[in-house]
């Protein structure tokens, strides 16, 4: 039961497939102020606090049934010798809550969820993520002024029964003040996402709907260049019926929803 209430949240987050692809964020931009200081090897350290609500259907007929997930750790940015960083999320409790009754409370005692390669700007070199550490820590791809904004096209992968489509869309990020946090100077960045765009070809047969929206707010030091706190909230919905009358049919039906609050705080910088 453990094993598959924890794969149904990886499975909500990595929606369908393991990666988020930021369309125009592929290049180390040096001028950007938005970026880590990821000039020498160091720690960031921050506590992690993760809430879902999540309901979940296998069968058309039946009802979505409903668990409320609570997953609290830290969340490390190990900067390396080469300039990029490894993110590392260390979770210390994981804890299933149906309607209201403590159904399990989990101490991961297993290997910490490394992500490798993470650049000065935000993004991954890799598609072998999570999905959801591209929201954590959203930074524009340029220079804004107050009240500007910064429309960066995003893609996530759809495993539509085997075939892989593409679910497009746009995270908005607008620098909308500044606010000192415990004496440090902070901007504070909104962010809007929106990914829901998907055409399906008309040689799959069957209903198949995803999106995940959502928005954040970010405090980003921009005199030290790492992040004090961010607060995200993502909103992610799947639907898959191949199902048919015919005999001997071989469809599924899936049908997926969650809603995922997010609080990062920071806590240290250690060598």
């Amino acid at each position: 039961m453990r094993k598959k209430l924890f794969g149904l949240v990886i499975f909500m987050f990595g929606f369908c497939s393991n990666e988020i692809v930021y369309a125009q964020q592929n290049s180390l931009q040096t001028e950007n102020e938005f970026q880590w200081d990821f000039s020498s090897p160091k720690k960031y350290v921050y506590s992690y606090l993760q809430e879902a609500s999540n309901s979940v259907s296998f069968n058309k007929n039946d009802s979505l049934s409903e668990s409320l997930v609570s997953v609290k750790g830290n969340l490390n940015i190990r900067v390396k010798e080469n300039h990029m960083a490894d993110l590392i999320l260390e979770t210390q409790m994981f804890t299933l809550d149906q309607k209201g009754q403590v159904v399990d409370t989990i101490n991961n005692t297993e290997a910490a969820n490394v992500i490798q390669n993470m650049k000065p700007n935000g993004t991954f070199g890799n598609s072998n993520h999570n999905p959801k550490f591209d929201l954590i820590f959203s930074l524009p791809s340029k220079n804004l002024k107050i009240g500007e904004k910064d429309k960066i096209p995003m893609e996530m992968p759809f495993n539509a029964n085997g075939s892989i489509l593409s679910i497009k869309g746009y995270n908005t990020i607008e620098f909308v003040g500044i606010q000192t946090i415990e004496n440090i100077e902070c901007a504070v960045l909104k962010s809007t996402f929106n990914i829901s765009d998907l055409e399906i070809p008309e040689e799959l047969n069957g209903i198949y709907e995803g999106s995940t929206i959502g928005n954040g707010t970010y405090f980003f030091d921009m005199k030290n260049h790492y992040f004090i706190g961010a607060d995200i909230q993502i909103k992610t919905k799947i639907k898959m019926d191949t199902e048919s009358d015919k005999e001997n049919d071989m469809g599924m039906f899936a049908h997926m929803q969650s809603v995922t609050n997010i609080k990062v705080d920071f806590i240290t910088i250690n060598p």
